[in-house]
């Protein structure tokens, strides 16, 4: 029963930092309705920024925290002008080959960056375990907890109880419709990508200090787009409860199973979860079920 649970709260852990890049692609496809696999790159640079800044500069954490925002949110908003703005009005499947035009554009520049070698991540957090009930929990862990949740809460803040997030919410809901209010929808597009990028920063943050900086650290995007699909691609609380199901699914089903078939659970686990969950509720846990008139 330990083990179990100790399986339980590791991948809990991990499953919010999933929901936290789920919550980026699902703050792009609420307003833009377009499915962004870009933002595997986008989590996988923040990282790779807040290095340079941490390690190779030698600068403060908070410096080379808000460094890694800084240049997240450029890079978000240099791939909503310069790759997504020309496709408005394009059907959206355009859009989505063009963020995974994007996704392989950033993954050359990154592989280029790395050369085939791993960076070792600083631990930036406390470090140490807490026995709880006879479990042991490390304290890393619980703080990786508190900065998602944090993060979440800011984000359902701005969409819930601002200027801006009225317009997002307006958005999702009809591009036309918005623009007859006076609601600039191209703007709106602008904010929803450098807000997701610096989410996906914050998530790619996190993340390295468990993958370090390496080559399949982009690879999290696909497991945070099984986590959108199955909570539900307009739903923020679909993201976090897919993460979270998703990290558990992974991390209970390896412990378990992966002595008995020599390793790679985890990396399947995911996609039969998706598949069971797109026969039960092809929505997702939370989508909304759209009805459209012909």
């Amino acid at each position: 029963m330990q083990f179990f649970l100790e399986l339980s709260i590791n991948g809990l852990v991990i499953g919010m930092l999933y929901a936290l890049v789920a919550v980026a692609i699902v703050i792009v496809c609420k307003a833009t309705q377009v499915v962004s696999l870009a933002h595997g790159q986008l989590l996988a640079f923040g990282a790779l920024f807040f290095y340079l800044g941490y390690v190779a500069l030698g600068w403060p954490l908070w410096v080379s925290g808000l460094f890694a925002l800084a240049l997240g949110a450029i890079l978000g908003f240099a791939a909503e002008r310069l790759c997504l703005r020309p496709l408005i009005g394009q059907p959206l499947f355009s859009g989505f080959l063009m963020t995974f035009a994007i996704f392989m554009v950033l993954d050359g520049v990154f592989a280029l960056i790395l050369k085939g070698e791993a960076w070792g991540f600083p631990d930036f957090l406390p470090r140490g375990d807490i026995v709880i009930a006879g479990i042991r929990v490390h304290i890393s862990g619980l703080y990786s907890i508190a900065i998602c949740f944090l993060t979440f809460g800011l984000v359902v803040l701005l969409f819930q109880y601002t200027k801006m997030g009225l317009g997002m919410r307006a958005t999702a809901e009809s591009h036309k419709l918005s623009q007859s209010v006076g609601i600039n929808v191209r703007t709106i597009f602008s904010m929803v990508w450098i807000i997701s990028a610096v989410v996906a920063v914050v998530a790619g943050v996190m993340l390295a200090r468990y993958y370090d900086i390496r080559f399949m650290l982009t690879m999290v995007a696909f497991k945070a787009m099984v986590v959108a699909i199955v909570g539900g691609l307009d739903s923020l609380k679909g993201a976090v409860v897919g993460g979270l199901i998703l990290g558990w699914v992974e991390n209970v089903a390896a412990g378990y199973l992966d002595p008995l078939v020599g390793g790679g659970i985890m990396e399947v686990a995911g996609y039969i979860l998706l598949l069971f969950i797109l026969l039960v509720r092809p929505y997702g846990i939370f989508g909304l079920v759209r009805v459209e008139r012909i």
